[in-house]
This record gives structure tokens, C-alpha cells and sequence, in this order.
């Protein structure tokens, strides 16, 4: 008896630990139900029936599973985070899938503080937030982390060039293109290229992007549009719209593909036709950038009522923005002045924005330009010619700083000036451009008379 007791009893034993044991590989192995996690949402205008589409929502399907089945694993919150991030891309929606790629990324970052994805995805969203100095900090622990990993060497290189380091992003780039010559890459090399001046070794390259992209994905059309933008400034309008033709044809409605289209229009003097290419690509993607352009082209085309109704469209925009966490300091400066508003207020904003990267390109031209507008030209000339110390082809650089020089009475210089701002592109502003030339042929009478 005794015996037969102590067998039972170590039979009771063992099916205790069976028990527990499996319970525990069935409480590992079941989805945790309790934690809500965000998904992707239809896309509009029937692109919710795409095979994009269609293999993004079951990639963050795969991962959310994965996420509930073991919620310790960081690798899969940064790739859901990944696809919410590139679904905001695709779509313009920042405001829904941001704060979701964000949570995803903090859920990640608490489980393994020095995940260097983690970390670099997170520096590629502030990139896109404006919030570059966090961005380059964020970018920097994670080369340290992963010093041969390509995509931490591309967020490093946009965070060096919006800070105004371009020594260092073409060094970042270079390290990106010997570990992985891929069209994001190829896209960078290009962009650093037009911006010291090399345009035609641009195109090469980007044409180089191009055919690295994938038939019909977004990455693939994006560098498409850079290339005809490329054609477009090199006076080539005819290249640029049989290209922009072309990604419709790869991808229908692409807006920016619509967007270049509109801006060759507006070149040829085609404002209705313009106006209806960007309304069309905002429906498509509400990008503020195309409500900027149709306030310009109603502005020019003398609908004052309807550029007044795009104006306001635009700052609501803009505050939206900034409730949403943006830092919209440059966009606001160069919009008000392009358009004469609020000058003292976007003088604050561009003077705070060049005061953060006071070696930036864009910084110092809208600066310049809201000092100039705001009276100040003999500090804003100096700015002007700073921005354009790498020979950057910007049309619209030069012939403001010819106006600059202009109302200083520095003649010589401004007809130079308005000269390289025709020669680089005579499309670049079809209102600029007017304005270009008045002051350019005025400055000539006036030469000719002394």
C-alpha cells in the first residue's frame, strides 16, 4: 500500500507540472487579446481594392498576430509601425497613421532601448514632423548601433541635409550607396548632385533610381517625378510631361505625376488647365502643397475670390499641422510671403527657423526673402548669396536676389543675377518670371541711358 501511495503521489506530481507547463506554452502560444492594435484603413478612390493595398493590410495583419501570439518581441511593433508609416506616405492621411507608427515605435523602444531600427524609424518620422535636430540625434545612435546598415546611413544623410550639412550628408550617402546601391540611394546621390550644381549628373543618377524602382510602386513613381522636376529646370518641359505621362500609365492618379503636369501648364500659360491637374491631385492626396499652388495660380489668373478660399484653406492646414505635432516654421514664412500676409509674423517664423539651421538652403532663401519683404534687404542680401554658395540651380533664388540688389542700386550685380535666373529655367514661376524680366529690362534701359 505504501508502495502504490507513493506512486500516485508522484504521478500527481508530474501531472501538476504537465499542467502548469502547458498552460504556459498554450498562454504563449494564444494572441493576446486584451491589447487593441491600430490597422489600416481603406484607401480612397477605390484604391482599397489595389494588390498594394490589399498585401500592405495583410503584412499588418501578419504582424499584429505576431504581436498578440508574443508581445515581447520589439522587430515586429517597428515593422507595423514601417507599414503605417509608408500608408501615410502613400495616402497623405499623416494625421491617422503617424500617431499609430508612433505608439508602435515606443512599445518597441521600451522592450529594447537601443533597437537601431526602432531608433531610426522613429528619426525618419521626426524628419517628416520637421523636428530634425531629434531626428539626427535619433539617426546617430542607431549608426552606432548599426554602423553597415544602409536605411540608418539615409535617415542620417536627410537629417545632415535639412540641418544645412551637406559635407556631411555626402559623406552619409556615400556610406549608403557602397552598402546598398538601391533607388532610395540612387535618389539621395541624385538630390546632392542638382544641389552643387550638377545637373546633368543629377539625371543620370536619378535615371539610375528609376530603374532600380519596382513597376507601378510608389517609391518607383516618386523617383520618376524627381526625374521630370530634373528635365523641368533644365528648360526640357516637353521631357518632363512625356515622363509624368508615363507614371500615370505605371500608376493612375499618381497626384504628384498630376502635379508636374500642372506646373508645365501653368508654364505655358494654360492656367485652367493647371488649376484643374492640382485640384485633381488634391483629391487624390490632400497634400497642402497643391492648395499653395492653386492659391498662386487663382492669384496670377486675377479669381482673387478663389485664391482667397485657398489661402484660408492653407493656414487652417497649417494649424492642423502644428496641433498634430509639426513644426511648420519655414512652410508659413514662405508662403505669407509669396503671398504679402501676416509679414510680421513670418518674419518671426523664418528668423526661428534659420536660427536652427542657419546653414540650410531653404532657410536662409526664405529668410532673406521675409527680410526683404519686411525692409531689411541690406541684411537680406548677404543671406541670399549664402544660399547660393554650392551653385544650387534655383531660379527662383537668383531672381530674388536680383531684386534684392535691384533695390539696393547695385545694378551690375542684379542684371547678373535676373540673367541666371532665366538662363538656369524660364519656367520656373510664370508670376516671378514677369517680374524677372520687368526688372531685368528696366535695369537695362537704365544701363544704356548712363
Amino acid at each position: 500500500m505504501r508502495q502504490r501511495s507513493t506512486s500516485q503521489k508522484v504521478l500527481i506530481v508530474i501531472a501538476g507540472f504537465m499542467a502548469v507547463w502547458l498552460g504556459a506554452y498554450f498562454l504563449y502560444q494564444k494572441p493576446h487579446a486584451e491589447k487593441t492594435l491600430p490597422g489600416l484603413r481603406a484607401r480612397l478612390g477605390g484604391g482599397g481594392a489595389s494588390a498594394e493595398f490589399l498585401n500592405a493590410k495583410k503584412a499588418a495583419e501578419y504582424y499584429q498576430y505576431e504581436i498578440r501570439r508574443n508581445p515581447k518581441v520589439a522587430e515586429n511593433y517597428v515593422q507595423l509601425a514601417h507599414i503605417f508609416l509608408q500608408e501615410a506616405r502613400v495616402t497623405g492621411r499623416h494625421h491617422e497613421y503617424f500617431p499609430q507608427a508612433q505608439e508602435m515605435l515606443e512599445d518597441a523602444l521600451r522592450l529594447r532601448p537601443n533597437h537601431f531600427e526602432a531608433l531610426a524609424t522613429k528619426a525618419a518620422m521626426l524628419l517628416t514632423l520637421h523636428h530634425f535636430e531629434e531626428a539626427k540625434q535619433l539617426a546617430e545612435q542607431a549608426q552606432t548601433r548599426a554602423p553597415q546598415t544602409a536605411f540608418v546611413y539615409g535617415v542620417l544623410c536627410d537629417a545632415l541635409l535639412e540641418l544645412g550639412d551637406y559635407e556631411g550628408a555626402v559623406k552619409a550617402c556615400d556610406e549608403m550607396l557602397s552598402l546598398k546601391p538601391d533607388l532610395r540611394a540612387y535618389a539621395r546621390a541624385a538630390y546632392l548632385r542638382e544641389l552643387h550644381g550638377d545637373r546633368e549628373g543629377a539625371v543620370h543618377v536619378m535615371r539610375m533610381a528609376c530603374d532600380a524602382g519596382v513597376f507601378g510602386q510608389e517609391n518607383r513613381a516618386w523617383a520618376l517625378y524627381q526625374l521630370g522636376k530634373l528635365y523641368f529646370n533644365l528648360g526640357r518641359p516637353d521631357t518632363a510631361a512625356y515622363i509624368y505621362r508615363g507614371i500615370l500609365e505605371e500608376r493612375p492618379n499618381y497626384a504628384y505625376a498630376l502635379a508636374g503636369l500642372a506646373q508645365i501648364s501653368s508654364a505655358r500659360g494654360n492656367a485652367e488647365e493647371a488649376i484643374d491637374l492640382f485640384k485633381q491631385a488634391y483629391r487624390v492626396l490632400p497634400d497642402h502643397g497643391f492648395l499653395e499652388s492653386l492659391a498662386g495660380l487663382y492669384r496670377s489668373n486675377g479669381q482673387t475670390e478663389k485664391a482667397d478660399e485657398m489661402i484660408k484653406l492653407v493656414l487652417e492646414n497649417f494649424a492642423q499641422h502644428e496641433e498634430q505635432g509639426w513644426n511648420i516654421d519655414l512652410e508659413y514664412a514662405r508662403f505669407c510671403g509669396d503671398h504679402d500676409l501676416n509679414l510680421d509674423e513670418a518674419l518671426r517664423r523664418s528668423k526661428r527657423d534659420h536660427a536652427r539651421r542657419p546653414n540650410n538652403i531653404d532657410a536662409l532663401s526664405v529668410h532673406g526673402w521675409l527680410l526683404h519683404k519686411n525692409g531689411k534687404t541690406a541684411e537680406a542680401l548677404p543671406l541670399m548669396e549664402q544660399a547660393m554658395r554650392l551653385r544650387t540651380p534655383r531660379s527662383e533664388i537668383y531672381a530674388r536676389a536680383g531684386l534684392m540688389a535691384q533695390a539696393l542700386g547695385q545694378n551690375q550685380k542684379a542684371i547678373n543675377y535676373l540673367e541666371q535666373a532665366l538662363a538656369l529655367n524660364a519656367h520656373f514661376s510664370t508670376a516671378e518670371i514677369r517680374v524677372a524680366e520687368q526688372a531685368l529690362a528696366e535695369l537695362r534701359r537704365g544701363n544704356k541711358v548712363s
